[in-house]
Order: C-alpha cells, then structure tokens, then sequence
C-alpha cells in the first residue's frame, strides 16, 4: 500500500477537460455530458479554476452566468507529486479529478477512478469486507418526493447520491448529475431563470428520474469485488443490502480514502494497539485523527486526545474490540468507551458523543466519566 501512495500522479494521467472561461453554464453543462464527466477545469489566463457538477446544483441563477464566475480556484499537482497526495486532495475536498502540470501549462488529470483501480492490485486489499468502508447511514428519499427536496438534500449533506426507497425498499438510485440535467437543459435558458424554475422541473418526481438500474452489493462482500464491478458497470456507488433492507453505500470517496497520506493532527492524538489488519487499522487511524482535528476545533483548550484499542480474539477468527478515547484539557480528562465486532464503527460517533460530555456540566452520575487531575 505505502508503495501505492508514493506513486508519482504522472503514471496515472489522463487528458484533461478544459473550457473556456466565457462559456456559459449551460456550454459546461453540454461539456460535462458529452465527456461523462463530473469536473471540468477552466483556464482563465494564469488562473486556474474547476466546476462540478455540485457546484452547478447549488447555483440560484445560471441564465447570464459565466463559467469565470462559478469556478473555484484548484492548484495543480506536479508530474512528481505522489498518489497519497492526490488522494487526500480528493478526499478532503470531495473531487474526483485533479489537474497536473507545470508552471502556466495544465497538460494532464489523474481521476478518483483511476487512483481507486490500482487498489485492485495490492493483495491486501482483497481481504477487507465492503461492510468496513460503506457510510452505514446514508441519506434516502422516497420515490415520490420532489425533484427540489432531493436537490435540498443533495444541498445540504454535501452528496451526490441518494438511495430511492418505495416502501422501505430500495428502488433506484438519484444522482447529482441526473438532478442538474433536469434543472438546466442545455439549451439557451431564459433570462432570471431561477433553479427550480426550469419548465417542467417543479413537477418532476424522482420516480421519474432515478435510474433503476441500481448496483447492490451485500455488506460481508469483498470491497476488491465491488470496486471491480463498478469500474466494470462504470458506477459511481455500490448500495449494500441485506435481505432487501438497505445497509449502507460506498462511492469512490470511500476507496481513495485508503490511499490518502496521513493527516496531521492540530492536536498531539494518539492511538495505541491497532490490530495487525493493515485495513482495519488504516480506516481506524483515518476516522480517530479526522474526530481529533474536528473536536479540537470546536473546542481549542483540548491539549490531547488518546485512543486505546483492546483487543480479544474469540471463535472462528473474529475478533471484539473495546476503544477508550480521553481528552486532557485544562485540569480535566473527558473519557468515553465503546465495544463491537467493527472497529471503525466504534469510532464513528465519537466527535458528537464526546461533544456532549464537554460541553455538560458534570453530575453525580458522571463522575466516572471525568475525572480531575492531580
């Protein structure tokens, strides 16, 4: 995996899509279709900038804009930049394409799919379950819902994908591109054309809109197969299901965040006796460290966090883990606990939960939760 992360960008480059800054919004979006493209860069002298197709959800009114006015400035990698790093870009930033080049000259890309299909060669990758990686809570909608309430969704979670559910049973799958085509027809919009406004859009449904087509994986799957069939199926996703109820989802953001370099933490956070499983151990590290940076932002008199993992081997190979996190602040220490078979999942939640033991004053039924000093 190390050996992955250290790959240069410049073997994975691919040519890049580039428009005009003066094209206008609907041009973009023709762009981004005819090229089945998520990103496209756009070059405005020594400027460079990049428009998704999220940012173009978001627009409130495209019928005069530019693309100059609704890109995002985007630095470029270098050929010699490593894989780790474009990966943690992509992460972070929620993107699936990043510019490489030189000085002034933007002459190749490296995609989020790309960086995820070299992960079907590291051996190790092959033994980690789908179940480990997937978000276990995804946001949902049902079929007959709004067009506008799943573009709010999409809006505000910050997502592009949303399970169509009919009677607690998923039956499609909404995309943030399918949204958008459906907002902003290519064609020459009106002038004050607000979104939503679109002829027609206000009265879609999402029955009417999602593909049902969708790819279901099981949650105990290996995660190398449900990449492979996603790369084969060119999807975006994997929705698990288990026994027709719905699990969880994976999209490409959840496979890169294996070749992400370490993320430096604003506070000293430690985590002591991570299990042997490089997987397992990584996706514990990723979320341990990304809970510390957004605790010690919300509250800066944090001095450090430390996480001990105990772990306990019982029948058939599986193994039950019990995670103890405290935080040393002024004078005090904030302990939490959780047990279970999955150890990310004991992670997931610790930013909320130990949120609220920071910010509740103490009571008798707590005192072993804090503790003083000496």
């Amino acid at each position: 995996m190390e050996n992955l992360r250290k790959r240069k960008v410049e073997d994975f480059k691919s040519k890049p899509i580039i428009a005009s800054p003066t094209s206008s919004i609907s041009e973009i979006i023709g762009t981004l279709q005819n090229n089945k493209a998520y990103e496209v860069f756009i070059e405005d002298g020594n400027k460079l900038g990049i428009i998704s197709m999220r940012d173009i959800l978001r627009a409130s009114d495209i019928s005069n804009m530019r693309a100059s006015s609704l890109m995002t400035p985007i630095s470029k990698l270098s050929p010699d930049d490593a894989v780790g790093k474009a990966a943690r870009l992509m992460s972070d930033y929620r993107l699936r394409t990043l510019p490489i080049g030189k000085e002034k000259k933007t002459d190749g890309a490296i995609t989020i799919q790309s960086a995820c299909q070299a992960l079907l060669s590291i051996k190790e990758f092959e033994t980690i379950r789908i179940d480990k990686i997937m978000k276990k809570t995804p946001i949902t909608i049902g079929k007959n819902e709004s067009m506008s309430k799943a573009r709010s969704l999409m809006v505000k979670h910050g997502i592009d994908h949303l399970p169509v559910l009919d009677k607690g049973r998923v039956c499609g799958i909404l995309l943030s591109s399918q949204i958008v085509l459906s907002m902003f027809p290519r064609e020459r919009l009106p002038k004050g054309t607000l979104s939503g406004e679109t002829a027609g859009y206000s009265d879609l449904k999402v029955a009417g809109l999602m593909d049902a087509n969708v790819l279901i994986c099981e949650p105990e799957e290996k995660a190398a197969q449900v990449l492979k069939r996603m790369i084969e199926q060119d999807k975006t996703y994997a929705v698990a299901e288990f026994g027709e109820e719905l699990q969880g989802i994976v999209t490409y953001r959840d496979f890169v965040g294996f070749l992400a370099e370490p993320e430096e933490t604003a506070v000293p956070a430690y985590i002591i006796g991570l299990p042997n499983d490089p997987f397992e151990a990584q996706l514990a590290q990723i979320k341990f460290i990304k809970e510390a940076n957004a605790l010690r932002k919300s509250f800066p008199n944090i001095e450090e966090i430390r996480a001990t993992i105990k772990t306990k081997q019982v029948s058939s190979g599986k193994h039950r883990y019990e995670v103890s996190v405290s935080i040393k602040t002024h004078g005090k220490i904030y302990a939490y606990s959780a047990d279970g078979w999955d150890l990310p999942l004991a992670f997931d939640g610790i930013q909320s939960k130990m949120k609220r033991l920071l910010t509740q004053k103490p009571d008798r039924r707590r005192r072993e939760s804090i503790r003083k000093l000496p």
